[in-house]
């Protein structure tokens, strides 16, 4: 590995599911600054099966942004010299298949919910639950066929307190070990015991010989412990190890990187757990959330603790068909803001799927998907809300976010959208955030690659954090309470940079923006009606903040928390296109 002391230009190639995209970091006088990016399409599938190949397409469109040679002879020039090259390479991935798993264990709403926890740390898709309870018998038989049919990548055992229960777990063990000796060597699941630690031997001792086994800690050693962590890292590792390590044509860019490759979703975790470190707030979170093609990332930090969540399918073009088939196109329907038939909307998910690498070209087109990031980023919500410990962060009502801030938002599905206020908006109707947040735009696809670049040289990654890579959207007041529409909810006193003073009213059920450009800061004076709370202390405090601008300013949101919509299609349909024309879009 070149020395950090020497390395001043970095070449971060993130290849995910559809495009792979290039960025290119060097150090400008005392600071570092992204300089130029280049994309291409992934090429892990036909006709390539090389993901290489990608990113030589990429780097052959860098340096005619450039005019730099950085690849001669079929390989990156690396260290830099008087020739061209960079001084370091990293490589972050997304786009190999997430790890199929079968998840067995005893208790729904114990063991078997901690281990859930775990598994949606990193790219997993969970094809089966195997459970005892309810079940007045054991039905060992259909347990091994379940194994034997589906013959995933894991089986993630768990199960029984330490000391506790050991003859059912055992019993699924008896189906895993039946199941499993069915299978071919080469296609038998590795089994991950995270269970009863009394048993680690007799499990190790019945399933060593017919396959790998790995043992780590119960995640749920008692009943009111969990302890997720050595699972979680157990999930990872594999994940690097089986897909990471294996995806064709990894090793060319291996043999260019100073690391190993590193999952998309742990480097944007990093950047998250950055901006936490740098507010240092212990009464607020950071949230940041990356929308991909294929899966949704959603990390939070609280008190410096990441809590990372990746949902496979829950993507802006795969996933959205499997979607609408377990839940109705009715909840696409809803953030329509015209009437379109359910056909036009099935007609846009099918060809968004068989042309992922396409964007809307047609406002009904938009309007879908914006649709569909509405309820992926929901449903990645609702799967890692219950993984996070808030601590001082906490919500003073249940089902709600905790105060967050800065809030970060990444992914191609949001930076792609015409005006920034689209981005804000599908955020806003997604997440339902509530207090006050600055919303950061991540514009340049920049997180997960600062992320990479942070295991290589930490203060570059710091520097060109602070010198303006992420776009701040502005700073957002969202108000929970419940009032009739149009009642004043929130007074404010906004004091400019040049003492100039505006004296607002926010008005139940609207989205208001004032202007508060970026660079520009502004002292807040809330008062807000009592019946509301805007994350000042309580339902009617009030008090004096600073706001910082951005590219859609000062937004207050006081349509209410949980954000409700019309029922009459019609009147539905206005609010909507109220809300797009209120954000600018």
């Amino acid at each position: 590995m070149a020395d950090e002391r020497s390395i001043e230009s970095i070449l971060v190639a993130d290849c995910g599911t559809v495009t792979t995209k290039l960025l290119l970091l060097e150090r400008v006088a005392r600071e570092y600054r992204f300089v130029a990016q280049a994309q291409a399409l992934t090429t892990i599938g036909d006709p390539w099966h090389d993901v290489s190949v990608g990113v030589a397409h990429a780097i052959e469109n860098l340096e005619q942004i450039t005019g730099r040679t950085l690849y001669a002879n079929g390989k990156l020039l690396t260290p830099r010299d008087e020739k061209g090259g960079v001084d370091a390479f990293v490589v972050i991935l997304s786009a190999p298949k997430p790890l199929r798993i079968v998840l067995a264990g005893l208790v729904r709403e114990m063991s078997l919910k901690s281990a859930r926890k775990a598994l949606v740390s990193t790219y997993t898709r969970t094809e089966a639950i195997l459970s005892r309870e309810g079940s007045l018998r054991s039905p060992e038989e259909a347990w091994a066929r379940t194994v034997r049919d589906l013959a995933p990548d894991i089986v993630f055992l768990v199960g029984g307190v330490d000391g506790g229960a050991s003859r059912p777990v055992m019993e699924l063990a008896d189906a895993i070990a039946l199941g499993t000796s069915m299978l071919e060597a080469d296609h038998r699941p590795r089994l991950v015991y995270a269970g009863n630690a009394q048993l680690r031997s007799r499990i190790t001792k019945l399933l060593g010989e017919i396959t790998q086994v790995d043992v780590v800690d119960n995640v749920r050693p008692t009943v009111d412990t969990e302890y997720l962590g050595p699972a979680q890292e157990l999930l990872e590792q594999i994940f690097v190890e089986e897909r990471l390590q294996q995806t064709p044509g990894i090793e060319t860019l291996i043999s260019w990187s100073q690391l190993p490759p590193q999952p998309t979703a742990t480097a944007f975790g990093r950047v998250v757990e950055y901006l936490w470190h740098r507010e240092r707030n212990p009464d607020r979170g950071v949230l940041g959330v990356d929308l991909g093609t294929a899966s949704t990332t959603v990390a939070a930090c609280f008190e410096g603790r990441l809590y990372l969540s990746v949902q496979e399918q829950h993507g802006v073009a795969y996933g959205p068909l499997a979607w609408v088939e377990k839940h109705g196109v009715a909840s696409l329907l809803r953030w329509l803001p015209e009437d379109l038939e359910e056909d036009q909307v099935m007609e846009f998910l099918y060809n968004r799927e068989f042309h992922p690498w396409t964007v809307p070209q047609e406002p009904e087109e938009l309007w879908i998907e914006h649709a569909i990031m509405r309820e992926m980023l929901r449903g990645t919500l609702r799967a890692a809300y219950p993984t996070w410990d808030m601590g001082k962060a906490a919500p003073n009502q249940r089902a709600m976010l905790p105060r967050l801030d800065p809030l970060l938002i990444s992914g191609c599905g949001l930076v792609h959208m015409p005006r920034p206020g689209q981005a804000l908006l599908a955020v806003l109707d997604g997440l339902e955030p509530v207090g006050i947040s600055t919303v950061l735009l991540d514009s340049n696809w920049a997180a997960p690659a600062l992320g990479a670049i942070a295991s290589i040289k930490p203060l570059a990654a710091a520097s060109a954090l602070e010198s303006g890579t992420l776009a701040p959207l502005g700073t957002v007041i969202s108000l929970v309470g419940k009032a009739r529409p149009g009642d004043t909810v929130l007074r404010m006193k906004i004091t400019y940079e040049d003492e100039s003073v505006l004296n607002v009213e926010a008005r139940y059920g609207e989205l208001e923006i004032w202007p508060l450009l970026p660079g520009q800061s502004a002292t807040l004076e809330l008062k807000p009606q009592h019946r509301f709370d805007v994350g000042l202390g309580g339902f009617g405090k009030g008090g004096k903040i600073q706001a910082l601008g951005g590219l859609v300013g000062l937004v207050v949101d006081a349509r209410g928390r949980p954000l409700t919509l019309p029922k009459d299609p019609e009147r539905r349909r206005k609010r909507l296109r109220r809300w797009i024309w209120d954000v600018g879009g």
